[in-house]
């Protein structure tokens, strides 16, 4: 009998999973239930990582491969068989990306994987979060994250998407949060990560905070900024801290980004989408301030002041021209 900690038999079981919760059948039970075989062992939580990031990376290859051949964008039904392997990623390109369970179209309702995080918030939900005597996190909108539980006497967590603060009251090993192909570590800081495209930012607020990525490592003192990708470490930059601490205080500010950006940040606040269909529009620089509660005042702003128009469809969506 295999090891429950063989590592191909957990990948072979993640991938079991992984299957399942795209399946069209896939319930919120299901969902549950996966986020007890992922709480297992760090094994476990390791080989559903890799099967997910796996997915992720294919997820442009299949979206492609599907609109070539609609046809593949009905996934079988799922069976008593276990799929192997090379049935695995067969049965992932005939999903290609119609997985909308996973992937819902617009974003208009959450994705089932939202509910395998240890923690997540919904649109326009923040949530603060008491994790010990040395961690605390404030949880941003649509935000997940997941403990990765305390790894040589120190607190751990991923931030799988979304944006958070990071309170280390110190007093022991410093508190690692790993995000995209990164990590930040700090002993006694407050620290704000954004997580929410290819990009990771990390903007230190008070005390000091290490940032490692493939090798590299940059300190951040209190003002300072970095972001990095698969691509590395940028350059360390100051920042104004109010506007990255905003949304803590229920509002949002815009100094010279472009529309685009406003409405990419809108979108994550109010339930539904803005879809923006103007190529001038969307490279115009704006600056506004709005309550995070009231987006469509904002909409209305973007109206009012750069000359873009609305148009409202049924489910929340909103064109912009």
């Amino acid at each position: 009998m295999n090891s429950p900690e063989n590592p191909d038999r957990l990948r072979r079981e993640a991938e079991q999973w992984w299957l399942r919760l795209r399946d069209r059948d896939a319930t919120r039970g299901d969902a549950e239930a996966m986020k007890q075989w992922r709480a297992r062992s760090p094994s476990h939580a390791h080989a559903w990582n890799e099967v997910a990031r796996l997915w992720q990376d294919m997820d442009p290859v299949l979206r492609q491969a599907a609109r070539r051949d609609p046809g593949l964008a009905h996934p079988p039904a799922r069976g008593p068989s276990r799929p192997a392997r090379r049935a695995f990623l067969g049965s992932a390109v005939a999903a290609g990306g119609a997985a909308v369970a996973l992937w819902p179209p617009l974003s208009l309702w959450p994705s089932l994987l939202d509910f395998t995080a240890d923690f997540r918030t919904g649109t326009a939900e923040q949530r603060e979060l008491a994790l010990s005597d040395q961690l605390r996190v404030q949880m941003n909108t649509q935000t997940r994250i997941n403990q990765r539980g305390a790894q040589a006497g120190a607190e751990a967590i991923e931030l799988v998407a979304g944006e958070a603060q990071i309170e280390a009251a110190g007093g022991g090993a410093p508190v690692t949060v790993y995000a995209g192909s990164g990590a930040t570590r700090a002993r006694q800081a407050r620290f704000n990560l954004r997580y929410t495209g290819p990009q990771v930012c990390v903007t230190c607020l008070q005390g000091t905070v290490q940032v490692e990525q493939a090798g590299a490592l940059q300190t951040l003192a209190q003002g300072e900024q970095v972001i990095y990708d698969d691509a590395g470490l940028r350059t360390t930059l100051a920042v104004d801290m109010a506007q990255v601490d905003a949304w803590r205080t229920g509002t949002l500010s815009f100094a010279g980004q472009t529309l685009a950006e406003v409405v990419d940040e809108i979108n994550r606040y109010r339930p539904g989408r803005v879809l923006l269909r103007n190529a001038d529009l969307a490279a115009r620089r704006v600056r506004m301030r709005f309550e995070i509660t009231q987006t469509d005042l904002a909409l209305r702003m973007l109206r009012d002041l750069y000359g873009a128009q609305l148009t409202r469809l049924p489910g929340g969506v909103v064109l912009l021209s």
